[in-house]
């Protein structure tokens, strides 16, 4: 799978703007994730053969599909990353002359490349922005290290961008993208380019962006069915259950919950027992921790894509699903167990009958293989005795 185009402007296409003659060399889909919530635009990478460059924007905010226009200038008054980074919502700064006001805070992650992106743009990369106006002037700094690049930025029309590529206005006014923009804020319009230094969080995100947007599906977990601190045997192994966790799963156009629980054995080992692999799913699926072929870095997890194959104990999957996860919910905390509202990046993988999940943060990657279950753990797990 890839991430789907949701416009019809494509890679390969020119078209004309002020007079200066582009050409689509590339696309980069974004993703950034607010409150839990992934949502995803897209940036046309446009050349010219004088040498001008510019980046076209498309997104879906509360007042629908929007198209703006960026462009990289170097500031009259110079800023640095420690600069940057210490600009807070509401704060003026002035680099070419104009007062703005910082709008927007975020950091934004690139997910997907068709074509050619801007030179040091790559999967997994993220950049650090914020969004800085005054009026119709549009300012957007992003910098990841030291590195810092500066962008001026103006919402055009979806009639302007028709003309320019020769496309039938209607077409431009119906694109839709998975999820709007957060109302209390203007939608993230980070234009990311240069080498970017990768930000993890753990998180579960999927691998496509449909060429219509639907309305998100929520879906709530299917019941529980066990209880903390009961005990039964699975596949010839003693296990109690020391925690359950009610997670959010969260995936372009769906939303569902699900129960994880955390298993001890006798000997102390630990297994994941989640209810409901797939959205609205009752099936009970045994976990437990795996070595990948090779040591896998966060920064190398990141950039793992759908349709990827990775090993897990010897056994080869592909990958079929990026998501974001958030714990809402522990019924007993565990060391095996995160800490609640914290979110989570992973990907999912199958190959037959093994399942494999992945989940990362700054400098650990957990890997684990597990199978669907063909016993009802609720049937065979006692009822813990009453205190």
């Amino acid at each position: 799978m890839s991430f789907n185009n949701p416009t019809t402007v494509k890679v390969g296409m020119t078209g004309t703007f002020s007079e200066i003659n582009y050409r689509v060399l590339g696309r980069v889909a974004m993703e950034v994730i607010d409150d839990g919530v992934a949502y995803y635009w897209n940036e046309f990478n446009l050349h010219a053969d004088s040498g001008e460059s510019a980046t076209l924007v498309y997104e879906v905010t509360e007042h629908g599909g929007e198209w703006r226009w960026f462009t990289m200038f170097e500031p009259q008054f110079p800023i640095t990353a420690a600069d940057a980074a210490g600009k807070r919502l509401g704060d003026r700064l002035n680099l070419d002359g104009t007062d703005v006001q910082v709008t927007l805070r975020d950091h934004s992650r690139v997910y997907y490349i068709e074509g050619q992106a801007p030179e040091g743009v790559e999967v997994g990369d993220v950049a650090q922005y914020f969004n800085a106006e005054t009026g119709k002037t549009m300012v957007v700094v992003s910098w990841t290290g030291e590195e810092v690049e500066c962008y001026h930025g103006v919402t055009i029309t979806s009639l302007i961008v028709a003309r320019a590529f020769n496309l039938p206005p209607a077409t431009l006014s119906e694109f839709t993208l998975s999820g709007t923009a957060p109302s209390n804020s203007s939608f993230p319009l980070a234009v990311v380019c240069g080498v970017l230094a990768l930000v993890v969080v753990l998180a579960l995100i999927p691998i496509f962006l449909p060429s219509h947007s639907p309305a998100v599906l929520r879906i709530a977990a299917p019941p529980a069915g066990l209880k903390v601190g009961s005990s039964g045997k699975i596949e010839g192994k003693n296990y109690n259950v020391v925690s359950d966790a009610l997670v959010e799963i969260n995936e372009v156009g769906v939303v569902f919950q699900r129960h994880e629980f955390h298993l001890r054995d006798e000997d102390g080992n630990g297994a994941l027992l989640i209810r409901g692999w797939n959205p609205g799913g009752k099936e009970w699926c045994l976990f437990t921790l795996s070595e990948p072929s090779e040591p896998m870095a966060p920064q190398q997890a990141a950039a793992i894509q759908c349709g990827q194959t990775i090993t897990a104990d010897g056994d080869a999957a592909a990958v079929n699903a990026l998501f974001n996860s958030t714990t809402l919910q522990v019924d007993t905390q565990d060391i095996l167990q995160s800490t609640t509202g914290r979110v989570f990046y992973g990907f999912s993988a199958e190959s037959g009958a093994t399942l494999v999940l992945a989940r990362w943060n700054d400098s650990v990657v957990a890997l684990e293989k597990g199978h669907v279950l063909h016993v009802d753990p609720a049937a065979v797990f006692g009822v813990p005795a009453a205190k």
